[in-house]
């Protein structure tokens, strides 16, 4: 502790401004998965169209060697479109379009191309429609058609809310785990940043991405309280180490977006626990200079859609720019990283974003394994990566309703919040 503090009055930061984030855009549900899908034909038994809306990053749907061909899947009820994701096999469409239809009959088309490239295409769409097709006109190869998967993303459609994960309460949200089964995998060869675990469900699926990343001379241990909360709420979490214990907030933020990006690749790559469990969406908390960091990757990554810096420290660092939503869990006693030093005046700058600020009784280590209410840290982490990653609203009143008062009101459990409720 002491040799934090040194740091914290000796170090001076200066970080040009790199990008500005997208305004928030709430992620989508995963509509497709597991719904009845058909194709124009099939090459052969072992590649039915099923195979591309199963979770399965092994299995594929394939067509006969000819165009036209075409592969849609019924959503069971209309939906608000947003995303397709194209995982392709080698086999890919050079000219397609994805379009959507109420009955299955008269289509509209929300995407089309001439310039298909292979690989995993993610396409941002607007339209509604309870089916949604792949409809392609050129092959990219001498062989037919074929995606490892078919992802569509949007609100509505037939699927549950959530997908598939059951309304949370109070009880389940502050239990040590949540309803999802969940397994670890270790990063075999991590790519700008020091280690990874990661923590994912089990079941079928893709999820959004969380980046845990620790504070000054800290290391995995010090949120791998968190890691297992969320992923059994529906999360693929990466619990960073650093390059080295000392590593400043900048050097955080580039290890954040750094872990990002492995980890939406090994959800891309086949042969992987994670394969197909990534749905493209990213989020981040961090504790002390991790914190910093969780600012610095909101601000210059467009890719994270909201984070939680816990006792954040970066100092005389402006992030006024961002405009993710953001939730500053704070302590009331932090000699370090108070949250009037830091988080506050970030909290009232940020005049675009969607905000909560949560302060806690306990010093700089209250949101560290081991310290502070991790039922109540937890539910409310959890509470807002849910409300803002996958777009589940059944997590708002935790944050904004009357569900969030006997934690808001009860001054043993909370020193301050702010929130920018309703969401």
């Amino acid at each position: 502790m002491t040799a934090l503090v040194a740091l914290a009055t000796t170090i001076g930061l200066a970080l040009a401004l790199l990008t500005v984030a997208a305004p928030p855009a709430a992620a989508a549900d995963l509509l497709s998965q597991g719904r009845p899908a058909t194709a124009s034909s099939t090459e052969n038994a072992s590649t039915p169209a099923s195979a591309a809306v199963d979770g399965d990053a092994g299995t594929r749907w394939s067509s006969t060697f000819g165009d036209p061909q075409w592969l849609q899947v019924d959503l069971g009820a209309t939906a608000t479109l947003s995303r397709v994701v194209l995982r392709w096999e080698a086999a890919y469409a050079r000219t397609f379009r994805i379009q959507t239809s109420d009955d299955g009959t008269a289509w509209t088309t929300v995407h089309s191309t001439t310039t298909g490239t292979g690989g995993v295409q993610t396409l941002d769409v607007n339209g509604t429609g309870r089916y949604v097709r792949l409809h392609g006109t050129q092959r990219g190869t001498p062989y037919g058609y074929s995606l490892w998967e078919f992802q569509v993303y949007g609100s509505g459609g037939g699927t549950s809310p959530g997908g598939g994960i059951p309304d949370p309460t109070t009880a389940s949200l502050e239990a040590a785990t949540g309803p999802l089964t969940t397994a670890t995998y270790t990063v075999p060869s991590p790519s700008g940043y020091g280690s990874g675990t990661v923590t994912y469900p089990t079941s079928g699926g893709a999820y959004p991405g969380v980046v845990l990343m620790p504070g000054y001379q800290g290391t995995q241990e010090n949120l791998r309280w968190l890691a297992p909360r969320l992923a059994s709420w529906g999360f693929v979490v990466l619990n960073v180490g650093t390059t080295t214990l000392l590593d400043d907030p900048a050097s955080r933020g580039r290890q954040i977006s750094a872990a990002g990006t492995q980890l939406l690749a090994l959800g891309e790559a086949p042969g992987t626990p994670l394969s197909g469990k990534l749905d493209g969406t990213l989020g981040a908390v961090g504790h002390s200079m991790g914190g910093g960091g969780v600012m610095a990757a909101l601000r210059d990554d467009a890719r994270f859609r909201a984070g939680v810096p816990t006792a954040p420290y970066y100092p005389n660092m402006n992030f006024s720019q961002v405009t993710d939503p953001t939730f500053f869990l704070t302590c009331q006693s932090d000699p370090v990283a108070h949250g009037n030093t830091y988080a506050v005046p970030w909290y009232t700058s940020m005049s675009r974003a969607e905000k909560l600020y949560v302060e806690v009784p306990g010093d700089h280590l209250c949101p560290m394994t081991g310290s502070g209410d991790k039922a109540r840290q937890g539910k409310w982490i959890v509470s807002f990566l849910s409300l803002w990653l996958r777009a589940d609203a059944r997590f708002q009143p935790f944050l904004c309703g009357p569900a969030r008062d006997a934690d808001k009101n009860n001054t043993a459990l909370v020193t301050r919040w702010m929130d920018t409720c309703p969401f």
